[in-house]
Formats: structure tokens, C-alpha cells, sequence
């Protein structure tokens, strides 16, 4: 036995009805959207931490100390944290504005890494050697004496020497190198970090965030101007709107060898503007839930889902015109369905295997491309029904009449009231 998909195309439309007129509603109740940094400029910053240093409540704490009560911090994974604040009012990547303080001497302006003192021995003097043809492991000439228990300064250890560890040490403007067997109390130095008068705002937070949760790494940082992020609002809506008048235009060329093109034209916006609304209904859900933002990824997620849904739409289109030129005296709506059930069995094998792929992108993707992945993962779903369900159904719809007839019973209600 057949199926007929076109006969039950109502349900579809009420189905379809509702999703949309739900997605309208989430996006009606503020916030309609979370955007991102790219949309409303600010900064993003993911980092790092030791292990079980940091958490959500002292971070936040640290940036209302600093006068940034509307930092959003999202745990990451791991030791991993994303936090998000406003515009800083720099740019700028951290200068050398934290120092590291330490009693540097001599010539040398590196800074040493540990003291040691020089070992009793039955000599009053012990001889600082320098390296023998810039070889730190064989000794040379004299650099210098110092009596036991003179305290020198050390600028590196060098452990590849066959004889063991030779130290680099420094006393006033001079330098040389003394055997690990003849020094004693070896004390690393530990650094002691202030903060530039004329430090960034970055500079601020991060020095902050190491005092009290000490060293971290930055694994991305994105900073964007309100200038740069209104151009993006801008280029994002421009680029929707060319897309889907590229597409009327398209759809409505490469069908005009059948009767009433445009018809096929409008049917894929409309489909396309189905998908797009009930994508968006979405994301203003996550991000009431779970303050997922959007971004421009999401953007060209959205615009690959439109390409998604014309394509789609296209191929049920093809095969109708199709079956219009084999079979011209058969009702328009036996074409359509015809062409539902030929084109059902490719339209679903595409989309499962598509979505199998973005899902495990999903699971095993990153943070960055989330969005992207998610806008994807339910466009495939709103498109492949979308084709089979609105796109081809609204043509059947058109052709039969159906909206004039829900137009003509409207206007016969209102008539029939009671004055």
C-alpha cells in the first residue's frame, strides 16, 4: 500500500504551526538571545588552573573586587574555566607591566634563581672558576676567591656535566662556577610579583588571579571592541537577508519551465524561514536554560542550514517537476506525493548520516565550535522535515486552493455573527 503524505499534510501544518508559534514565544520573553562577545563586545577568556586551586565562586569574587559584577563564568572541564566579561578598554596583549623582583648584581641582568653559600674547607680562600673555552663543565682559569661561607648568588644549574652539577653564580661584577661538592645551603628564590602603576585592566585581573590561585595558563583569550561587534550585528543580518534573496531568485529561475514558478520559490523561503525560526526558538531555550550564547559561528551554522533546507527542498522540487513532465493529466497532488516517496528514502539516509557525524563532534568537539555544532545538529532535523513536510505540502496547498477556501470560511464566520 501507498503512503499518501500529502493527505495528512494538515497535521504537518499544525505540527509546524506550533513549533513555530512556541519558538516565537521563547524568543518574545527576554532575553530573547544570549549573545556573545562578537555581538555586544567584551572579553572571553578560558583558562587553566592548577589542580583544584580555583572554582566558580572565588573567581567570582576576584572579579567583583575589581569592579566586574557581570563576569559569567562557566566551568570548562577539568580545571578549565571560560569567563566572560565586558569591554576591558584595551586590546592588548599583557605587557611586561607584572614584574618579577628579585636582587639581580652585576653584569648579569638575568635574575638569579637561587643563593648558596660557598663550603667550610681547610683553605681560607676557594677559588670561583670560569668555563674553559665556554664550557661550563671544564674549569679554567681563576674568577675569582672567596673565603668559606661567602653567600653568591646562582643563575642556573647545570646538570649535563659528567662530573655532576655545576652551578653559575655571580658575587658584585663577577662570574664563574663552583662544584655542587662545595657549596652549601642551597635556597631557591622565590619570585615576588608586583603590579605596574600603569597596568591594563587584563594585566589587573590576571595578576589578581595568580596571587591568589597562583600560576595558570591561558589557553584563548578574545577581546572585541563595541565598534567591531555592532559591524558583525550588521554583516550578520545582511548576510541572512542576501542569502534568502539569492535563493527566491534561484529557485525561481531553475524552475520556470513549469507553471507558476515563483510558487516554488516562495514555498522554499517559507520553509527556510520555518527552519530558521524554529533554530532561533532553540537557542533563546539554551540560553534561558544553560546561558548558551550566540555568536558567529552560529551565524555560519545558520546560514549552512539555510543552504541545508533549500537543497533539500530543491531535490523534492526536481523530482515534482519531473513527474509534471511524465505524467501532465495526473492530479498535481499524486505528482508531489510521488515524489515524497521517491526522494524520502535518499533525504533521511543523507540526514542520519550527517547527524551521526555531528554528534560525535558533539560529544568529543570542543567548547569553540558548540554552537556551530548544535545550530547544524537541528537545522538537519527542522530541513529534511521541513522538504517533505512543508516545502511540498505548501505547493500542494497552493495549487489546490486550500488557503482561499480557510480565507472564504474566515470572512463567512465573521459575516455570521450577531449584530
Amino acid at each position: 500500500m501507498s503512503i499518501n503524505l500529502v493527505s495528512i499534510r494538515k497535521w504537518f501544518f499544525l505540527i509546524s504551526g506550533i513549533a513555530v508559534l512556541g519558538a516565537l514565544i521563547l524568543l518574545a520573553i527576554p532575553p530573547a538571545l544570549v549573545p556573545g562577545i562578537e555581538f555586544t563586545s567584551g572579553t572571553t577568556a578560558l583558562y587553566r588552573f592548577s589542580e583544584d586551586s580555583a572554582d566558580e565562586n572565588s573567581i567570582r569574587l576576584i572579579y567583583e573586587s575589581l569592579d566586574h559584577p557581570e563576569v559569567r563564568i562557566q566551568h570548562a572541564g577539568d580545571d578549565d574555566f571560560l569567563i566572560r566579561i565586558g569591554d576591558l578598554g584595551d586590546f592588548q596583549e599583557v605587557s611586561p607591566a607584572i614584574k618579577n623582583l628579585r636582587d639581580v648584581t652585576g653584569p648579569d641582568q638575568r635574575s638569579p634563581i637561587a643563593t648558596l653559600n660557598v663550603k667550610a674547607a681547610e683553605l681560607d680562600i676557594v677559588a670561583i672558576r670560569s668555563a674553559y673555552k665556554d664550557d661550563p663543565c671544564k674549569f679554567g682559569n681563576v674568577a675569582f676567591n672567596v673565603p668559606p661561607g661567602t653567600e653568591l648568588l646562582v643563575y642556573k644549574d647545570i646538570s649535563h656535566c659528567d662530573q655532576g652539577i655545576v652551578y653559575e653564580v655571580t658575587l658584585d661584577d663577577s662570574l664563574g662556577y663552583i662544584h655542587y661538592d662545595n657549596v652549601e645551603n642551597y635556597l631557591p628564590i622565590i619570585e615576588t610579583r608586583i603590579l605596574d602603576e600603569n597596568a591594563s585592566e587584563r594585566e589587573k585581573i590576571e595578576f589578581a588571579l595568580t596571587t591568589q590561585f597562583g600560576e595558570f595558563e591561558t589557553l584563548e583569550f578574545a577581546a572585541v571592541s563595541p565598534l567591531v561587534s555592532k559591524v558583525a550585528v550588521r554583516n550578520a543580518v545582511i548576510a541572512v537577508i542576501v542569502a534568502t534573496l539569492f535563493i527566491l531568485g534561484y529557485v525561481a529561475f531553475a524552475f520556470s519551465a513549469v507553471p507558476k514558478p515563483f510558487r516554488y520559490g516562495a514555498c522554499a523561503i517559507f520553509a527556510l524561514i520555518h527552519d530558521v525560526v524554529i533554530v532561533l526558538g532553540a537557542f533563546s531555550l539554551f540560553g534561558k536554560l544553560f546561558d548558551l550564547e550566540i555568536n558567529l559561528m552560529f551565524v555560519t551554522a545558520l546560514l549552512t542550514v539555510v543552504g541545508f533546507s533549500v537543497h533539500d527542498s530543491i531535490v523534492v522540487f526536481d523530482r515534482i517537476r519531473e513527474n509534471v513532465r511524465l505524467s501532465p493529466r495526473a492530479p498535481f497532488e499524486e505528482n508531489v506525493n510521488a515524489a515524497l516517496i521517491q526522494t524520502l528514502s535518499r533525504s533521511l539516509n543523507t540526514s542520519i548520516t550527517l547527524l551521526i557525524t555531528v554528534t560525535a563532534m558533539l560529544l568529543l568537539g570542543g567548547d569553540s565550535i558548540q554552537s556551530f555544532l548544535l545550530t547544524i545538529f537541528i537545522g538537519l532535523i527542522t530541513g529534511t522535515y521541513s522538504s517533505i513536510a512543508i516545502a511540498a505540502q505548501l505547493l500542494v496547498a497552493w495549487e489546490n486552493g486550500d488557503f482561499s477556501r480557510i480565507k472564504d470560511r474566515i470572512k463567512i464566520n465573521k459575516g455570521s455573527e450577531p449584530i
